[in-house]
C-alpha cells in the first residue's frame, strides 16, 4: 500500500481533465490516489468502498468507468473487479531498481492475463528493469478494444506480424526513436509526471520532435530545467521556426544582432574617449621649477 501519489499541480489545464464534469474529475482523481493503486496502475476496485469515499453512487460510478474506457483512459475487468490505468507506467517512472522489484512482485496478485501481460510489455517498451519475462498466462499478444498510444511492441513470435497503424502522436516518435522527447526528459531532467508529457507532446505536435529534443538539449548545456526548454520552443513558436535548418538561421541572425548592437556602442563613445585631451600650456613659474629639478638631477649623475 503506498503512503502517498504524486499530482502535478497543473494537471487542471488538461485538455481530457478540462472537459470532464466535476463528478468525472473527482472520480479521475479518486482512482490514481486511492489506497488501492499500485505501482504497477493495476489494482483491484472496491464497488463497497468507492461509493463510500467519493459520495457518488454505484450508478454514477458505472457510468464513469464506462466513459473512461470509452476515452481508453482505463481498462475494466467485471468478473475480476480489477482496474488498469491504461497509461499509469508511462506517466509513473520506474527506472529504479526497487520499484521495478515492486512492479514484479505486484505482477504475481494480477488475476487478468490481459493486463498482466500488458504491464509486462509496456515495462519492457519503457526499458524498465523489470525481471519478469512473461506473463503466466502465456498471453503474448493480446487484441485491445480500447487505443493505446504507446510504440509497438515487436511480436514475440517468428512469423512477421502486421503492426497497428500508429496515430498522428506517435508516428513522430516511431521514426525517430532517436529523438524520442519523453525518453530525452528523463534521462536530462530525471522523473517524468503526466503533465509534462501532455506538455511535451503539445510541442511535438506543434514544432515536431526534433525541435522539441534540441530545445531541451540547449536548456540542459545551460544547466536550466524543462521550463527553460519550453521558453525557448515558445520563441520558435511565435517566430514560425519549425525545422532545425529555420533554427539554425535564427542562431546565425541573432550572433549577427548581437555584433550590430556591440559595433554601435563602440561608436557612439563619448567624446572624451574617442578623441585625446588637448595640451594644456605651463606657466613660466612652472618651467622653471621643472628645469631646477632638472638640474638638480643631472648633477647627482
Amino acid at each position: 500500500m503506498a503512503i502517498y501519489r504524486q499530482i502535478h499541480t497543473t494537471v487542471w489545464k488538461d485538455d481530457w481533465i478540462g472537459e470532464l464534469s466535476i463528478k468525472e474529475k473527482l472520480f479521475w482523481m479518486y482512482l490514481t490516489t486511492n489506497d488501492r493503486t499500485t505501482q504497477c496502475g493495476v489494482y483491484v476496485f472496491s464497488w463497497r468502498y468507492a461509493p463510500f469515499e467519493t459520495g457518488l453512487s454505484n450508478e454514477d460510478i458505472k457510468k464513469i468507468i464506462t466513459k473512461f474506457q470509452d476515452d481508453g483512459k482505463i481498462k475494466f475487468n467485471e468478473s475480476n473487479n480489477e482496474i488498469m490505468i491504461t497509461n499509469w507506467l508511462k506517466y509513473n517512472s520506474a527506472r529504479s531498481p526497487k520499484v521495478a522489484a515492486v512492479i514484479d512482485k505486484e505482477l504475481k496478485g494480477i488475476k487478468t492475463p490481459e493486463f498482466e501481460s500488458e504491464v509486462i510489455m509496456r515495462s519492457k517498451d519503457f526499458e524498465y528493469p523489470i525481471k519478469t519475462e512473461k506473463s503466466k498466462f502465456d498471453t503474448v499478444s493480446i487484441p485491445y478494444r480500447y487505443p493505446m498510444d504507446t510504440i509497438s511492441q515487436p511480436a514475440s513470435s517468428s512469423e512477421p506480424a502486421t503492426e497497428p497503424e500508429p496515430s498522428a502522436a506517435t508516428a513522430q516518435e516511431t521514426a525517430v526513436p532517436a529523438t524520442n522527447p519523453v525518453r530525452l526528459y528523463q534521462e536530462m531532467f530525471g522523473m517524468i509526471n503526466p503533465v509534462i508529457v501532455q506538455d511535451i507532446n503539445h510541442w511535438v505536435n506543434d514544432l515536431g520532435a526534433e525541435l522539441v529534443c534540441e530545445a531541451m538539449k540547449r536548456a540542459n548545456f545551460d544547466q536550466k530545467g524543462y521550463r527553460y526548454a519550453a521558453g525557448i520552443m515558445k520563441n520558435w513558436a511565435a517566430k514560425n521556426i519549425n525545422t532545425i535548418d529555420q533554427v539554425k538561421a535564427d542562431d546565425v541572425s541573432f550572433e549577427n544582432k548581437g555584433r550590430k548592437k556591440s559595433k554601435g556602442r563602440v561608436e557612439s563613445l563619448p567624446e572624451h574617449i574617442k578623441q585625446p585631451p588637448k595640451e594644456v600650456p605651463l606657466t613660466p613659474e612652472k618651467e622653471a621649477e621643472i628645469d631646477r629639478k632638472l638640474q638638480e638631477y643631472l648633477s647627482k649623475e
